[in-house]
């Protein structure tokens, strides 16, 4: 709802203090008279009138004044009427009259400043549209220049109007001669087009989530001022400019970088003072650079244009460029405006470049040693010069030695005599080897290292080359940490009870237990070992068999009472599989684990009988049954009172049994995998190299062979030199074949390096060949795999 006011008289109503109204006399035949009032045809009396106008209506909500035209709104008939009733009686009370015949009240769309507005937002005045669509062809400069007056009062609602009309622009050049040709009258006759086709821009709303969405070309800078209104983007403004010689000369990223910045600036109007905003980019790589990156990350040139964006709370998303259809049109049809001068700009440039070099954490006389090894690099050389002059359009059409820089040559520059990546000094061919060894000082891990890099240095494949340097350290490689935990595996319920059972032996109080368990209802059988021999062992599971029967599989360490040959024999003689778990991990036999931590706290009680009857016909969580009814089908009497028809045999519903048994187990590997941060560790290959560490061993500098892989999960046959072994992923460790010959290129000097790339050919094997120690004796396998000595061995002296 929209009311408009019209002020009586306009200038007359303010009246003049007497010291400045002798200054409006005027001489007539009949005498000299002055003014009461603010007369007309003073030059400042507009800004006069204006300002007392603001000061009057500057409390009213709703309300805006232009000179003596004074327009109410309000989004209900109820704001509005409350609104007006305001402004009447503040304009009453300050005796300013009003011209009713001019008055417009509660009107749905009204007609303000050359322009419509209604509900839906803002759009041209149809009588000046009509104006312009009637105009003859100028016939001189100054008719062109009365006809563009026109039309760019109109510009915000045309999109692009500057490049349209840029043969218009191109008659008031001073060494132009006026003519009215072809290209002139198809920029009018477009222009006539566009005033047919005018958008309507809506009102812009602080509540409403704020888009700028920013393109840049080859020529030009576009941008739109977007709200979400009804679920729909609906624009509030439109700009574009023309880059200069200098601007078109920017990276693609730095165009985009400017497009963005300039487009916040041209609508900062709208966007200061708002939580937050979002600019819309074709250009993915300036993303992280706004959203993450710390402002001494980015492009010397980006820094500066970043800079001016930090005072407002902006977000970056990336938005394929199809769908930037109207920022991207702005861009390729610019507007002429001026804008900042390019030698302030490049001022601006190198004082920030020099801010930049002298942050870096380098003394000046170790700068100057970069900065000579620079001149003599060719690499480096080459790469500068397409730095200073432009890169071609295409990697193909550089030299093969600078391609790996070409992929980044938005991100490079030149700061005096250096090569800059970012904020990086770019380190020449003949000291990246020193620099990576002063990278590892102190031995850190690979993201510290390369964390430390992110700092000062960079050059093609630096991440990789740490990585490697690392891999290859001897210190780091003993003294590295044991390995990430693997994901959980759970072991299905089998089909019945007493199939899949477990054993273990437990010390408590100085007397062994053997320890049975069953997989499938979790019931536990302790029986007392007199000794802890393998006759014994094989006595009282053949008591236990006698009572329950015999199982299909029986899962066992490696201890030697269940390793041994009568052992063996009993398995055969009672017909069940026997499966050993691997050394030294005794998580890949978890039932029987967790049975014997429970059957400890049974035999530590002062009646363990009672207290293992107690267990067996208490519910396990995970089944919902007692063990003692999945393994027997019914309860067992306790001096608990019961009633007797609970004690009946009834036997649970196994397929429900294990389907609750498989959503426990699952959630129990959800919360483990997420808590411990499991992951799976890569599988090992038949040759491949590694080292060897278990939980009770220090430091991996033990190094075997992988022979093959075993029957059961993450289970592998190794080689080493006691002979063949059986250990769990976990205890090995994958060994880079380079370290088992030669020291990391890390221990070496430059000067080392520089006198073996001369003496040795450039093939990497060949390289490797010629670092290794000479053996005194060659040893080898019975696969005929020659046994070399590891380089971190090399100051000892080996006897064969």
């Amino acid at each position: 709802m929209f009311s408009l006011l019209d002020a009586a008289s306009r200038f007359w109503q303010i009246p003049l203090e007497k010291e400045s109204a002798k200054f409006t006399t005027f001489i007539t035949p009949f005498g000299r008279y002055f003014f009461h009032r603010l007369p007309f045809g003073i030059s400042s009396a507009p800004e006069i009138f204006q300002r007392e106008m603001n000061n009057l209506l500057r409390d009213h909500e709703g309300t805006a004044a232009y000179m003596d035209d004074i327009i109410i709104y309000g989004e209900t008939p109820e704001i509005h009427d409350c609104r007006l009733k305001r402004v009447l009686k503040t304009l009453s009370d300050a005796g300013l009259k009003l011209n009713d015949d001019k008055c417009l009240l509660r009107q749905k769309q009204i007609q303000f400043l050359g322009h419509i507005i209604d509900a839906r937002g803002v759009r041209p005045d149809e009588k000046k549209v009509e104006a312009i669509l009637n105009i003859q062809p100028p016939r001189n400069v100054t008719e062109v220049k009365r006809i563009l007056g026109m039309v760019h009062y109109l510009g915000r609602y045309l999109p692009g109007l500057a490049e349209i009309t840029c043969p218009l622009n191109d008659l008031f050049k001073a060494d132009t001669f006026w003519t009215w040709s072809h290209a002139q009258e198809r920029a009018l006759t477009r222009v006539k087009e566009l005033m047919t086709e005018a958008r309507v821009l809506s009102f812009f709303d602080v509540t409403k989530p704020t888009i700028v969405s920013a393109d840049a070309s080859s020529y030009g800078l576009g941008g739109v001022l977007f709200q979400q209104h009804d679920g729909c983007l609906r624009p509030v403004a439109y700009c574009s400019r023309t880059l200069t010689n200098t601007e078109t000369k920017y990276a693609q990223i730095e165009k985009e970088c400017l497009s963005m910045v300039w487009a916040c600036e041209r609508f900062s109007k709208y966007l200061y003072g708002l939580d937050s905003f979002v600019i819309h980019t074709d250009h993915k790589p300036l993303i992280p650079l706004i959203n993450s990156k710390e402002i001494d990350m980015v492009p010397l040139r980006c820094q500066r244009l970043l800079i001016r964006l930090m005072r407002l709370n902006s977000k970056a998303e990336y938005v394929p460029g199809k769908s930037l259809v109207v920022a991207d049109a702005l861009s390729r049809h610019p507007s002429s405006t001026p804008h900042l001068d390019s030698v302030e700009l490049m001022n601006d440039i190198t004082a920030l470049k020099e801010s930049t070099r002298a942050a870096w954490p380098m003394s000046c006389s170790r700068l100057n040693e970069v900065i000579e090894s620079t001149k003599t690099d060719p690499e480096l050389q080459v790469v500068m010069k397409y730095v200073r002059q432009g890169w071609p359009k295409y990697p193909s059409q550089v030299p093969e030695l600078v391609k790996p820089y070409f992929a980044v040559k938005d991100m490079l520059s030149v700061c005096d005599d250096l090569l800059v990546y970012s904020y990086r000094i770019v380190v020449p061919n003949v000291m990246r080897a020193e620099v990576k060894r002063k990278l590892h000082d102190g031995h850190m891990g690979i993201v510290k290292c390369r964390e430390r890099a992110k700092q000062s240095v960079w050059w093609p494949g630096i991440s990789k080359e740490i990585q490697v340097s690392i891999e290859n350290c001897a210190f780091c490689r003993i003294n590295k940490p044991a390995q990430h935990r693997e994901p959980l595996m759970n072991t299905p319920l089998p089909d019945a009870p007493w199939v899949r059972i477990a054993a273990d032996i437990c010390e408590v109080n100085k007397t062994n237990y053997l320890v049975v368990v069953d997989y499938f209802s979790r019931f536990i059988d302790i029986a007392y070992l007199p000794d802890m021999s393998g006759k014994t062992v094989v006595l009282r599971l053949s008591n236990m068999f006698a009572r329950w029967g015999c199982p299909d599989t029986l899962v066992t360490d490696n201890g030697p009472q269940f390793v041994g040959q009568q052992f063996q024999d009993f398995a055969a003689a009672y017909k069940f599989h026997h499966i050993t778990t691997s050394p030294y991990f005794p998580q890949s036999n978890g039932e029987a684990e967790r049975a014997v931590r429970t059957a400890k706290h049974i035999l530590r009680q002062e009646d363990p009988f009672l207290a293992l009857l107690a267990y067996r016909v208490t519910p396990i969580q995970a089944t919902g049954y007692s063990p003692a009814q999945l393994m027997l089908g019914r309860q067992l009497r306790t001096p608990v009172p019961v009633l007797e028809k609970k004690l009946m045999p009834e036997w649970p519903d196994f397929s429900k049994v294990r389907e609750t048994d498989n959503m426990a187990k699952a959630n129990n590997k959800l919360y483990y995998d997420k808590r411990h941060g499991c992951r799976p560790l890569p599988e090992l290959k038949p040759g491949d190299p590694v080292t060897v560490k278990t939980d009770n061993e220090k430091g991996w500098n033990k190094t075997a062979t992988v022979v093959c892989k075993h029957t059961t999960p993450r289970s592998y046959i190794i080689r080493t030199e006691n002979g063949d072994l059986r250990r769990n992923r976990k205890h090995l460790r994958f060994l880079n074949p380079s370290s088992c010959h030669r020291d990391s290129d890390e221990e070496k000097s430059v000067d080392e390096e520089l006198a073996q790339a001369e003496q040795y050919p450039s093939n990497q094997d060949q390289n490797v060949e010629q670092e290794v120690p000479e053996q005194p004796k060659k040893v080898v396998t019975r696969k005929g795999r020659v046994v070399k000595q590891p380089g971190y061995m090399k100051d000892f002296i080996v006897s064969t």
